[in-house]
């Protein structure tokens, strides 16, 4: 099969790349270390980074079990790895926790950090060494809730609201946080700039891209936001709105492809609550064109816009019909053109696989998120990482289940790896 012509930069005639598989291991990582004040607590959702040549690290989130509050995450763990066959939470890195406030009815309800990171040892195209090698960054949102005696919180409800941007370093002496940082203001001037979404920044020269959001009026607008190095650490520096102020994008993920364009995804809501959407551009994010749009195409839950190790891009979202239910997580490969989306692979079918949910609610297959990441045998995989629960255990009259935790897959592909970073 070859590529159309007119595509991007690719010579007409080149082989088109190409998802073959998925790997359908058991749970990677199930409890952390420490409980939250007694309660069950189990790791949820990750985002894997390149911390150096072979090494690799997990941020991920600590889920709070059975207490019936959607989203009760106790801040995150990093996790140090070097193959994906041996990852283990025997001695994660304590990232964030949740803040108890005085009177205990309070409390500040901290997340997981998504941002990204310039490996240490990574070098410039021309062999020098990158001046950013072994820093990078992590953005989340903080917000104060009321809890009442029996653990219940409202979720819309919202007493106080933040972001809290982390600066961290990694080197030979390990990782570590180098500044933590409480932003009531704008990160950047003419930008009402909110989350970033489920990707991982992507390297532009000696500068970080990564998928934003920012607000106009009710809607939630998704977009590409440059970072650069500065004196305080990595700073966003412009920020271009990608798909437009009619309806509702959030969550976005931003991809390089195999020739040099950008694509942006996001998950929609509202009208586009169960659509896919991809949007492309050919000048390095300046100028964006939507180019698939596809209707009634997965339930409403999160979806990602992601990347194989060969450079193939994919869609990962839970298969339609429109209802919560989140128990089929697919990939959908683009098609040459970039004009739709292809044939579905079934990353992860848990009531095909475990049986009904032991609640006989149903299960939570989501949150994917991509990396490709170079390990200890000097090969670049791409990864998926994403989350399996009870939804029983979420809503709190479920327990704990032998498949709950964090799972970390490798996407098969059958081209040349192109490498993220020059080492």
């Amino acid at each position: 099969m070859v590529l159309m012509q007119g595509f991007g930069n690719i010579a007409v005639g080149q082989e088109i790349n190409g998802i073959t598989g998925i790997t359908k291991g058991s749970v990677d990582i199930v409890n952390p270390p420490d409980p939250f004040l007694g309660k069950a607590c189990h790791y949820s959702g990750g985002w894997a980074i390149q911390l150096a040549p072979r090494k690799a690290a997990l941020i991920c989130g600590r889920f709070i079990s059975g207490t019936g509050n959607i989203d009760f995450i106790d801040g995150a763990d990093l996790i140090i790895f070097d193959d994906l066959a041996n990852i283990s939470s025997a001695k994660p890195i304590p990232l964030t926790r949740n803040i108890w406030l005085p009177g205990d009815s309070t409390f500040i309800r901290r997340a997981y950090p998504i941002g990204g990171f310039v490996p240490f040892g990574a070098k410039q195209k021309d062999g020098s060494a990158h001046p950013y090698a072994g820093t990078g960054f992590g953005l989340f949102y903080n917000d104060v809730k009321e809890i009442d005696a029996s653990g219940h919180f409202d979720y819309q409800k919202r007493i106080e609201a933040y972001y809290e941007l982390f600066q961290f370093a990694y080197d030979e002496s390990g990782f570590r946080i180098i500044k933590k940082e409480r932003l009531d203001k704008n990160l950047l001037s003419g930008w009402d700039l909110g989350q970033v979404g489920l990707s991982s920044a992507i390297p532009d020269g000696n500068d970080l891209l990564v998928g934003m959001t920012t607000r106009f009026g009710n809607l939630t607008v998704s977009g590409i936001a440059r970072w650069r190095h500065k004196k305080d650490g990595w700073r966003p520096v412009s920020f271009i709105p990608v798909t437009g102020y009619e309806d509702s994008w959030g969550e976005p993920t931003l991809i390089r492809d195999i020739d040099g364009s950008l694509l942006l995804s996001g998950r929609g809501s509202g009208n586009e609550n169960f659509n896919v959407a991809v949007w492309r551009s050919l000048d390095n994010g300046e100028t964006w064109k939507q180019v698939i749009h596809q209707k009634d195409f997965h339930a409403r839950s999160p979806i990602s816009l992601n990347r194989a190790a060969d450079g193939t891009p994919y869609i990962a979202a839970n298969l339609f019909p429109k209802s919560r239910t989140r128990e089929i997580l697919c990939l959908w490969p683009l098609n040459a053109d970039r004009t739709e989306l292809g044939e579905l692979y079934i990353a992860r079918d848990a009531r095909g696989q475990f049986g009904p949910a032991p609640s006989g609610s149903w299960w939570r297959v989501d949150h994917p998120i991509s990396s490709i990441l170079r390990l200890a045998d000097g090969n670049w995989h791409g990864v998926l990482a994403y989350h399996i629960v009870d939804n029983g255990e979420v809503e709190g009259f479920g327990s704990l289940t032998p498949q709950t935790g964090c799972y970390i897959e490798e996407i098969l592909s059958k081209g040349k790896a192109i490498p993220v970073w020059n080492f």
